[in-house]
């Protein structure tokens, strides 16, 4: 028998992650694709897309029952065919397939949501990696609607079989995107090709580093302007000036782009990045130099190359994409309703036990234990969190040739994550 419930999703697409995440398909061919998997799931489904931001109308004219996951273009945007590394700006509508109810909709947030779509083909959840399946497929373009029917799965956050309408309103790309300077030779040569990670050139570990932080641009973007007090989404390649050695990326292994590693410019990062980074523009690829004081200090062990607190020690070099930024005020705006949004929700009633593990996640991966709450309410159990939670944050453990450390000043004698 069917239960109503409230909105669930995986848990890269629920309401906390949205806050770090109008149709246009009128405007374009209205034929549905071929789709993937079985899309008579669909027949007796009609969606119109009033358009300006506001919740498509769903009618369902029978209960739609399926027996595997399938989406489909319904509505094909004039846009261009949507790009598999890329960010996504979308609107998102979560329906009951049995009547057509709205579960979840974010057309009332106060920014157009986005999302990685490197991040949802790397996730370990089946069903991330078939959002982004359905999302890379051919003929989904800006400006379509894609539908998709997804089975239960409750270790995945989804409790029933639940419809999902993204409406893609526009992409953009997950690096620096502009056009490339001429380096001045006074730093270290970056050999820098737009869309691929930046790679280190001719560089001397024994030559004298600046002795104040010192950058450049690489790429010049167009896009707005950084503020002392914005949130930025990046790809970023480091390595240490005195042996030349990358100790941390957001980049892939084979030098794709990565999920953008996100922070704050009001604190959260080494003090380099708070001041290197203001001023500089979407689009751009900065050259930053940060001299041990502004980054993790000076080498403490030398066979290591890590400073007294276990980061990475001496001067710094960095590349920096700047991919994306919400403004300041903005995303005190979101993280206010967040909170709010929390402390409205209904307190579960946990065991100390539950609490205390519900506290070893939090400190582990950097998150409230009001936002782990959340997931618990829906429905997700707590091994299965902890499962998820380790599959989005592979880097926790030392995973591959050499730990990772992010540029992020509170985890100098923490573990490092990506």
């Amino acid at each position: 028998m069917h239960n109503h419930r409230a909105a669930t999703a995986p848990l890269a697409l629920s309401a906390a992650a949205v806050l770090l995440l109008s149709a246009c398909g009128g405007d374009g061919d209205n034929g549905a694709s071929e789709g993937i998997g079985d899309t008579s799931v669909f027949n007796n489904l009609e969606v119109s897309a009033p358009g300006d931001g506001e919740v498509p109308e769903v009618t369902i004219y029978e209960e739609l029952e399926g027996e595997d996951n399938a989406s489909q273009v319904l509505n094909q945007g004039s846009g261009e065919q949507l790009t598999s590394d890329w960010l996504i700006d979308y609107h998102l509508t979560v329906v009951d397939p049995e009547d057509a109810t709205v579960l979840q909709s974010t057309h009332e947030e106060p920014i157009d949501p986005f999302l990685s779509l490197p991040a949802l083909s790397a996730s370990q959840s089946q069903t991330e990696q078939f959002f982004a399946e359905g999302l890379t497929a051919e003929g989904v373009t800006v400006g379509s609607e894609v539908v998709f029917y997804v089975t239960a799965n409750p270790a995945e956050g989804v409790n029933a079989d639940t419809l999902y309408i993204f409406e893609i309103l526009d992409q953009s790309p997950t690096y620096a995107d502009g056009e490339e300077q001429e380096q001045s030779g006074d730093l270290p040569g970056i050999d820098s090709e737009i869309g691929t990670a930046p790679e280190l050139g001719d560089h001397d570990p024994e030559s004298q580093p600046p002795e104040e932080l010192s950058s450049e641009v690489l790429v010049a973007g167009e896009g707005e302007e950084i503020g002392d007090e914005d949130y930025v989404f990046a790809q970023y390649r480091g390595w240490r000036w005195e042996d030349g050695e990358i100790f941390d990326q957001s980049w892939t292994e084979d030098g794709a782009p990565g999920n953008p590693f996100d922070f704050s410019l009001e604190g959260g990062v080494i003090p380099g990045w708070l001041e290197g980074i203001p001023g500089h523009h979407v689009g751009d690829r900065i050259l930053l130099v940060i001299p041990p004081e502004q980054a993790y200090g000076e080498t403490a062990d030398e066979e290591e190359g890590t400073s007294a607190d276990g980061g990475p020690g001496g001067t710094l070099i960095f590349v920096v994409d700047i991919v994306r930024v919400i403004d300041g005020e903005t995303m005190a705006e979101m993280q206010a309703a967040s909170q709010q949004q929390q402390q409205q929700a209904p307190q579960m009633e946990l065991s100390e036990e539950e609490r205390e593990q519900l506290e070893g996640l939090s400190e582990e991966h950097g998150i409230s234990v009001e936002e782990l709450e959340m997931f618990l309410q829906m429905g997700i159990p707590m091994e299965e969190l902890e499962t998820i939670l380790q599959a989005e944050d592979p880097d926790g453990e030392d995973s591959g040739e050499e730990a990772e450390q992010d540029p992020d000043e509170d985890d100098q004698s923490d573990e490092d994550e990506d």
